[in-house]
């Protein structure tokens, strides 16, 4: 017996939604342990797993489609009567089409009339991966030639996406059309985070005062006011723009993960909160002469 499991996320011609992947990702769990040979069929452009259009369909004793709508589009046509010789069942999905029920020896449906079942995503491990807020910040000209803003970002973004990282950005920006963004919208997503990852000054400021470790990158060569806002609060990671790699994302990650930098992060935002209380005595001071 040898199994692949296929579904939408099967095909170039399709974008797949990630509750797909999950019920493909259950499937594949339970032929491995039953201890049943099985290939995942990935489209070309996921670049892993098996493209069904080049493997021997006569290697196959079974087909299994996996999640989302069971309709009788050309693509499912094309894949069933590839492996006609196989037994092709769907697993997980929804009927929507009744003459692409006939494609399929057995229909496993999720729902239907008069019929609900759960969905395979419902079940599987809890991913134990760092969410990280990031703060991007566009091309600041004030510094001119120095800004390195564009290549800074793209070297983030890839990262996380190279890391498969969960995220969230951070905008900073106080309008967004139609409405108008509050500081405490900010401020409960970056106590959301596990790691903060910031080209911006204040998104820096906020990760502290919250207890956030901070991976600051600095978007200006030579270093400005996030190299500068470190110093002040005595924050110990910051990646300069040009030292900024993938290698060095990873090193400045796993300081934060490790728990090392407890300590400072505590000591960090009481130094800024004395800080405060310096710039009130000195304001208190200049109304008082």
């Amino acid at each position: 017996m040898r199994v692949l499991v296929a579904g939408w996320f099967s095909f170039d011609e399709v974008i797949a939604t990630v509750g797909d992947e999950l019920g493909a990702d259950v499937v594949a769990r339970w032929l491995t342990d039953l201890g049943v040979d099985h290939d995942v069929a990935w489209a070309p452009y996921m670049e892993r797993g098996v493209d069904w259009r080049d493997v021997d369909p006569a290697a196959y004793t079974h087909l299994v489609f996996v999640s989302g709508p069971l309709a009788d589009r050309p693509l499912l046509r094309e894949l069933t009567e590839t492996f006609a010789g196989a037994q092709r069942w769907a697993v997980n999905v929804s009927v929507v089409q009744e003459s692409a029920r006939v494609l399929f020896d057995r229909v496993w449906e999720r729902d239907a009339a008069g019929l609900a079942r759960p969905d395979l995503a419902v079940e599987g491990p809890e991913p134990q991966v760092p969410v990280i807020a990031v703060a991007f910040t566009p091309v600041q000209g004030e510094y001119g030639e120095r800004s390195q803003a564009g290549r800074v970002r793209d070297a983030i973004e890839e990262w996380l996406a190279d890391r498969a990282l969960p995220w969230f950005e951070l905008d900073m920006d106080l309008y967004e059309k139609p409405h108008a963004r509050r500081p405490a919208q900010v401020e409960a997503l970056v106590r959301r985070a596990d790691v903060v990852v910031s080209m911006r000054l204040h998104a820096l400021v906020l990760g502290l005062k919250h207890g956030r470790p901070v991976v600051a990158c600095d978007p200006i060569a030579g270093g400005a006011k996030v190299t500068s806002q470190a110093a002040a609060l005595d924050w110990p990671l910051v990646l300069p723009a040009e030292e900024l790699t993938a290698e060095a994302l990873d090193a400045a990650l796993a300081r934060c993960l490790s728990g090392e930098l407890a300590e400072r992060v505590r000591a960090a935002g009481e130094r800024g909160r004395a800080g405060n209380a310096r710039a009130r005595a000195w304001f208190e001071e200049q109304l008082a002469s």
